[in-house]
């Protein structure tokens, strides 16, 4: 299923500065630890009770602001969101990108190498136990055992990959190294330490062959593989030149709004939820707030600026999504709204909407649905022309025919769900 623009990237991330913003897989990854300990905890009847009474808070009349629907025109001013033009060029897949597609599926699927004699090259991954000593001593977090390192992926400090280059299976190393000056653990920083390591196993990078990708894939033959790869690489850019028409749009349904009073009930639920996740983040890391800002490069007052100009733009953005959902009446449970509800639960891993409203609260949950929904009806009445982008910029096909594609596309796919 295609993944759209939808206010969870926004509402989840406090700003591209902090760079403790989750994305979409550690979005994913966390929901679904919840949902474990959630039916550990309560067991799977519980479960189904708490769903049946977060799916119970949407409802027609559910708005995502404050604003009465008759007193929308005393906050925001709303422009052209139809019949916009748009322009959406879709990269080219070459034979290159489909190569280098494949090389690095085979690097993610490394093979033990049988031969004893074999030696670490660069580009091989190695099974490692390792300790490291300052003095003679072992220093708190330098040592592991069975911790696979990819020689020449930078990892570890200067000189350790490279040094277990050449040894074999079983082979004990002693590496000599010095920290580098600026390294986060100040009683590490510029010191000389050994590293004793020891090489458990040697894996690399496979060969493309027919048994490899009967093993591996769902293909049974390389021609087939390099067809799927293609059609999966055709795929990803044709959704990521959609969702840049998507922003494009976005930006120019933003620019020609005014907001002429920003309801600072609004505003203020939007700068709480800027200060919520501060504060998770901190405490995810076990320090204070401004701790953690200062472990950022950011002061408090940045961060204040940061959480004003955060607010102002989800509200406006709220206020548009919900201007357009009263001009078009528009509910949060009609049909297309239910399909947008099943796009976020396939998006984010989970099992139902109720997931997303433990994990993030039905509020941002609702703001989610409603901007889905409004953006695929943005787009979908959008007067977008799509081109193919290739590297010496020929223009390919036109817009139908990338139209059409994607319609097959979507059939293949809600088959495949099916």
């Amino acid at each position: 299923m295609k993944k759209k623009l939808c206010m969870l990237v926004l509402a989840l991330c406090m700003t591209a500065s902090v760079t403790a913003c989750t994305n979409k897989e550690d979005t994913k990854s966390s929901t679904e630890a919840k949902n474990e300990d959630t039916k550990e905890e309560s067991g799977k009847e519980d479960n189904e009770e708490n769903k049946e009474e977060s799916s119970e808070e949407v409802t027609e009349d559910t708005r995502i602001v404050s604003v009465a629907a008759d007193e929308m025109d005393q906050y925001i001013k709303l422009g052209e969101y139809k019949g916009i033009d748009a322009q959406e060029d879709v990269q080219e897949v070459t034979d290159s990108d489909v190569d280098t597609q494949i090389q690095m599926n085979l690097a993610q699927n490394p093979v033990e190498v049988t031969d004893k004699n074999a030696e670490v090259k660069s580009g091989d991954v190695v099974n490692i136990d390792y300790e490291g000593k300052k003095d003679g001593v072992a220093f708190d977090g330098g040592t592991a055992e069975g911790f696979d390192l990819t020689i020449g992926s930078g990892t570890f400090i200067d000189g350790f990959e490279d040094g277990l280059i050449g040894a074999k299976k079983g082979e004990t190393r002693d590496l000599n190294l010095t920290f580098p000056e600026g390294y986060q653990a100040e009683d590490l920083a510029g010191q000389d330490v050994v590293f004793t390591v020891t090489v458990n196993a040697i894996k690399t990078t496979p060969e493309l062959t027919e048994e490899w990708v009967k093993e591996n894939t769902e293909y049974d033959s390389v021609e087939k593989y390099k067809d799927g790869v293609r059609k999966d690489l055709e795929e990803t850019n044709r959704e990521t030149a959609k969702n840049t028409v998507m922003g494009n749009l976005w930006t120019t349904i933003m620019d020609s709004c005014e907001v002429i009073e920003y309801p600072q009930e609004d505003v203020d639920q939007a700068m709480k939820l800027f200060e919520d996740n501060l504060n998770k983040y901190a405490q995810q890391q076990n320090v204070e707030p401004d701790e953690f800002l200062e472990s950022q490069g950011m002061t408090r007052e940045q961060f204040d600026e940061q959480s004003k100009d955060y607010a102002e733009y989800t509200v406006k953005q709220n206020l548009v999504v919900q201007a357009i959902m009263d001009a078009e009446k528009f509910t949060l449970v009609d049909e297309k709204s239910e399909e947008a509800k099943k796009e976020l639960t396939a998006n984010y891993g989970v099992d139902d909407i109720s997931d997303l409203v433990k994990e993030f609260g039905q509020e941002t949950v609702n703001q989610s649905i409603a901007l889905t929904r409004v953006s695929d009806f943005i787009l979908d009445n959008a007067k977008v022309e799509s081109s193919i982008k290739t590297d010496d910029d020929k223009q390919g096909f036109d817009a139908d025919a990338v139209e059409n594609e994607e319609d097959d596309s979507d059939l293949e796919t809600e088959g495949a769900a099916e």
